[in-house]
C-alpha cells in the first residue's frame, strides 16, 4: 500500500510540472533540467573498461553481402509517417540454426512514386558471416509504406511465421510453407487468417507500428497485440514550422487524435479474431509506438507494457481467462518521476538490478531523457532513471530502437539505443548536440542498475552517426557474442557484427514449447552458475518496430559451467537441466528428459 501511496504522490505533485518540462513545439529550445545542463564535452577521457574487456562493433554490411537502402519518401511537407519507420527482423525461417534477417521497406505516401516499387528484403544467413537475398524465391518482397516487423511460429509446426505492419494498406501475416524442393517459402495469409479487415479502415488509413507475439489466454497457441499510432487525414494534414528557421517541420503527435491498439485471439487453423473490447485492452488515446509482452508479476501470465508518444503508457495485466487489467498511475510506469507522459518511442527490458524481477526501459524525444522503471513486483514499477546513468547522457538525443544484451558477459544485462531525430532539417539549427544523424549508445551495467555510456570506446559501428530507428539483436554466426541490426531511415542497412573480447563465458538457450505455444513466448528461465542466480524471460516484441534473436545468450561470468537451468513453460509446467557446458548452444524441449545441443 505504501509504494501505491508513494506513487500517487508523485503523481500529483508533478501534474503541476506537467506544462514546465513538456517537450517543447517544434524548434523552440528546451532548458535541460538541473542535472544534465551540462553534456560530457567530446574531450572527455575515455571511459573505463571491466579488467580484460575490450569492446568493438564493426559494420559488417558489406562483406555479409547485405545491399539495401531504406526509402522513406521524404518530401518539404515532412509527413510524420514518413519518418517513423523502419524495422527489421531476426528469424530463423528454415531452421538451419543460422538467424537470416527480414528487411522492412518504406514507400512514398503521396506521389511521386518510384519506377521501381522497391520493397522489403529478405537475406538467408549461409554462414560464415555471408548472407544471400532469398525475397524474390520466399516470396516476401512487401511494396508499400512498410513500418515493422515481428516473427512467431503462428500454427506450431517449428517454423517462425512473419508479420509486417504498415502505414495506408493492410498489415500483412506471411506463413512460413515447404517450397516444394525442401527448402521454405513464404505465402500470403492475411485475408484468410482474418487480418484484411483492420479495424481502423472505417473512419482513417490503418497506422500500425510496433506488434508482438504472446499466448495471453495459455492454450499453446500466439495471439498479437498491434500498436496503433495516430489518426492522419492527408486532405487536412496540419501546417508544422520550425520556428528557428520557418521551415516546415515534421508535426508533433500532440496535432493528432489518438486510436487503439489491436489484439487479435489465435482461433487455430491460422485464423485470428479481434478481441480488444472483450479482453479489457481497448484503452482509448493510444499512441503506441513500442510494446513487449512477457510475464511482468510473476504469476505465469504474459502482461503487455505499450510505450506511447507523449501520452502515458499502458500497462495491460493479465488476470487470466483472457481478460486483462488496466494498471494507470499506480503502476509507476505510465509517466516519468515529474508526472510526464514523455515522447516515449521503443522499450527494452530485463532483470538490470539482479533481484530476479524484470525491468523496463524506454526511450524517449530530444531534450528529455529515456527512463528505467524498477520492477517493484506485482506490475508496479519505479521511475529509478535518476542515479542510474541512463538520464543526462540520452537528454540532447532522440531514441528510438533499444534492447538488452550482455555485451561484456559478466551475467549483467547493458543496454543499447539507436539515435536519429525526425526533422531534416534540424541541423540549421547549428547545435552539434542537435542533429538528423546521430550516434547510437552502448550503456555498461555494473551489475547493480547502474550505467555508464561506452560507445565511444565500442568500436567504430558506433562512431558512425544514423537516423536510428529499429534496433534488432541476434547472434547471427552463432560465436556467443550479440550482433546487431540498426534500421536507418532513409540510409543503407547498418549490420554490426560484435567482436568484442571478454574473459567471461556463455551459454545459448533455444526454448522449445509443446503443450506451451512453440516459441515458449512468456517462459520464465533461471540459471544457476558459479554460485549466482540470473533471471531471463523469453518475450515478444520489444525494442522499436523490430524483432530479435528469440534464443536466450547468457552471461556467466567466471562460471566454467551452468549448474542447472530451470524453465518454468506457459504452461505451469516446471522442468529443470543441466548441468550444461558453457560456451555452447542447446535446445530445451518442454517435457523432453534430455538437453539437445543447438543446430
Amino acid at each position: 500500500m505504501r509504494y501505491l501511496l508513494a506513487a500517487a504522490v508523485l503523481v500529483a505533485a508533478g501534474v503541476a510540472a506537467i506544462w514546465a518540462f513538456r517537450p517543447p513545439a517544434p524548434g523552440v529550445p528546451a532548458a535541460p533540467p538541473p542535472e544534465t545542463s551540462s553534456p560530457a564535452p567530446a574531450d572527455d577521457p575515455p571511459p573505463t573498461l571491466p579488467p580484460g574487456v575490450r569492446l568493438h562493433f564493426a559494420d559488417a554490411t558489406e562483406t555479409a553481402g547485405i545491399r539495401f537502402r531504406h526509402v522513406d519518401g521524404r518530401t518539404e511537407m515532412e509527413y510524420l509517417m514518413d519518418s517513423t519507420g523502419p524495422g527489421a527482423a531476426w528469424l530463423d525461417y528454415d531452421q538451419d540454426g543460422l538467424l537470416d534477417l527480414f528487411l522492412v521497406q518504406g514507400y512514398p505516401v503521396v506521389p511521386p512514386y518510384p519506377a521501381e516499387h522497391p520493397g522489403s528484403l529478405l537475406y538467408r544467413n549461409l554462414g560464415g558471416g555471408r548472407f544471400a537475398d532469398v525475397t524474390a524465391a520466399a516470396g516476401v518482397g512487401h511494396v508499400g509504406c512498410g513500418q515493422g516487423a515481428t516473427a512467431g511460429d503462428v500454427d506450431n509446426d517449428g517454423f517462425p511465421d512473419l508479420f509486417v505492419t504498415c502505414y495506408g494498406k493492410p498489415n500483412v501475416l506471411y506463413r512460413n510453407v515447404p517450397d516444394g524442393g525442401g527448402g521454405r517459402k513464404f505465402v500470403d495469409a492475411t485475408a484468410a487468417a482474418g487480418l484484411a479487415d483492420h479495424p481502423d479502415w472505417k473512419d482513417r488509413p490503418n497506422w500500425s507500428t510496433s506488434a508482438a507475439f504472446l499466448d495471453y489466454d495459455n492454450d499453446g497457441r500466439l495471439d498479437l497485440f498491434v500498436c496503433s499510432y495516430v489518426k492522419v487525414d492527408l486532405a487536412h494534414y496540419p501546417e508544422c514550422v520550425q520556428a528557428s528557421t520557418r521551415r516546415r517541420a515534421a508535426c508533433p503527435p500532440q496535432r493528432f487524435e489518438g486510436t487503439k491498439c489491436v489484439l487479435y485471439r489465435n482461433a487455430g487453423d491460422f485464423k485470428f479474431a479481434v478481441t480488444t473490447p472483450e479482453a479489457g485492452v481497448d484503452q482509448p488515446n493510444a499512441k503506441g509506438l513500442g510494446v513487449v509482452a512477457l510475464d511482468l508479476d510473476d504469476d505465469g501470465l504474459v502482461d503487455l507494457f505499450v510505450a506511447n508518444d507523449g501520452v502515458p503508457n499502458f500497462l495491460f495485466r493479465n488476470l487470466g481467462g483472457g481478460r486483462f487489467e488496466r494498471r494507470g498511475p499506480s503502476s509507476g510506469c505510465a509517466v516519468n518521476a515529474h508526472g510526464n507522459p514523455q515522447a516515449y518511442m521503443g522499450v527494452a527490458v530485463g532483470d538490470f538490478d539482479g533481484d530476479g524481477r524484470p525491468d523496463l526501459f524506454s526511450t524517449a524525444f530530444a531534450r528529455e531523457t529515456n527512463s528505467l522503471f524498477r520492477n517493484l513486483g506485482g506490475c508496479r514499477f519505479i521511475d529509478a532513471t535518476a542515479g542510474s546513468g541512463l538520464g543526462p547522457p540520452s537528454w540532447p538525443w532522440l531514441g528510438f530502437g533499444t534492447l538488452a544484451l550482455d555485451a561484456d558477459r559478466d551475467g549483467s544485462l547493458d543496454l543499447v539505443v539507436a539515435n536519429g531525430h525526425v526533422m531534416a532539417h534540424i541541423d540549421a539549427d547549428g547545435d552539434p548536440l542537435n542533429t538528423f544523424r546521430q550516434p547510437p549508445h552502448l550503456y555498461l551495467n555494473d551489475g547493480k542498475g547502474r550505467f555508464a555510456e561506452v560507445g565511444r570506446v565500442a568500436g567504430p559501428a558506433f562512431q558512425k552517426r544514423y537516423v536510428g530507428r529499429g534496433l534488432a539483436s541476434a547472434d547471427y554466426d552463432n560465436d556467443g557474442r550479440t550482433d546487431l541490426y540498426l534500421a536507418d531511415s532513409g540510409g543503407p542497412a547498418a549490420l554490426l557484427h560484435n567482436e568484442s573480447e571478454t574473459p567471461h563465458n556463455w551459454v545459448r538457450l533455444g526454448l522449445r514449447g509443446t503443450v506451451s505455444n512453440r516459441d515458449a513466448v512468456g517462459a520464465k528461465v533461471t540459471i544457476k552458475a558459479g554460485g549466482r542466480v540470473t533471471v531471463r524471460h523469453c518475450e515478444g516484441g520489444g525494442s522499436y518496430l523490430s524483432a530479435h534473436d528469440p534464443r536466450l545468450l547468457v552471461g556467466l561470468g567466471g562460471a566454467a559451467r551452468v549448474d542447472q537451468v530451470e524453465v518454468r513453460w506457459p504452461s505451469g509446467r516446471v522442468e529443470r537441466f543441466g548441468p550444461l557446458e558453457a560456451n555452447r548452444g542447446y535446445r530445451l524441449t518442454e517435457g523432453a528428459s534430455a538437453v539437445e545441443p543447438a543446430p
